[in-house]
């Protein structure tokens, strides 16, 4: 199974509304830009605790801006 964002582009505006750059937003939660990068695009599907860290910086519940693909 992997976790993946429903909705890319309204997780960028979202990060933006809440004042973080992507940049800004890695350190933040403890992870390098890079990574972020991979997980936007699909790349890697983040650990449960990363998204765990990610909805709660946003604070989002989980299905707000994730989906579990099996």
């Amino acid at each position: 199974m992997k976790i993946v964002f429903k909705d890319v582009e309204q997780f960028q505006i979202t990060l933006i509304r809440k004042g973080f750059s992507q940049r800004q937003f890695s350190k933040e939660i403890g992870i390098s830009e890079a990574y972020l990068h991979q997980i936007i695009n699909q790349k890697k599907s983040p650990s449960p605790a990363v998204a765990k860290k990610i909805t709660e910086h946003l604070e989002l519940d989980f299905d707000d801006i994730f989906t579990v693909q099996i």
